[in-house]
């Protein structure tokens, strides 16, 4: 998986530059799964149970535990560690979106959503789409549906209107179906452009566009910022 080797620690500490390791003859963090030389950790054991590999890419990233551990008097680095976890996810994020289409299955566009930091895309190999954990499979419905009907995103598929899966299920489905239908009109490159034209001057994405309150009103200001 991608940044395997990377990752040396749970809590984001670099084990190759610990002093413990030769000192106690520490066999790492990872390398023991959250058993290094001081015994069980319990920051390992909280990632490890949720099935991260590292704190930086759990949903509660910072968490109260982490910051009690990075910021504590004796033991912390004060914040280190949390700096090193981003500094990781950052860089596995970048490396997976590298070459690929940055417009998501379901429409929205990876480039500007406000999440894209901590987020691969659902086309990448680091894909940590926060909605997908929503379900119990860890997978995004409309992604899935896309995949099984082998088609690039919704707004190929002739059921897009009365599509009620994923996305399209929540109360801003209006906003998710202008898009699809946007980018069905002018294709993606047009729909990348004007998006990018939109937050350049001055739209909050997608926040602005949510507040519309409907499809037909999100068309309305998408033309707007269309060249």
């Amino acid at each position: 998986m991608l940044g395997e080797e990377r990752i040396t620690t749970y809590c984001g500490l670099d084990c190759t530059k610990c002093d413990y390791k030769e000192k106690c003859n520490c066999g790492g963090c990872v390398a023991t799964k959250g058993n290094p030389f001081h015994g069980k950790c319990e920051l390992a054991s909280c990632a490890i149970s949720k099935g991260k590999r590292f704190c930086g890419e759990c949903e509660k990233f910072p968490c109260e535990l982490l910051n009690k551990f990075s910021f504590d008097k004796e033991q912390g680095d004060n914040g280190a560690r949390i700096e090193n976890c981003k500094k990781l996810k950052n860089e596995f994020v970048k490396e997976g979106r590298a070459g690929l289409n940055p417009v998501c299955y379901c429409g929205l566009h990876c480039d500007f959503c406000f999440l894209g930091q901590w987020c691969g895309g659902c086309r990448s190999d680091y894909n940590c789409c926060s909605f997908a954990t929503l379900f119990e499979d860890k997978k995004c419905p409309n992604a899935t549906c896309c995949n099984e009907k082998k088609i690039k995103g919704c707004w190929e598929c002739e059921e897009l209107k009365s599509c009620n899966k994923g996305f399209f299920k929540n109360n801003n489905a209006f906003t998710m179906k202008a898009y699809c239908l946007f980018i069905k009109k002018y294709g993606e490159q047009v729909y990348s452009e004007t998006i990018k034209n939109a937050t350049t001057n001055g739209v909050d994405y997608a926040k602005d566009f949510d507040a519309l309150g409907c499809t037909e009103k999100v068309l309305e200001e998408l033309e707007k910022y269309r060249r």
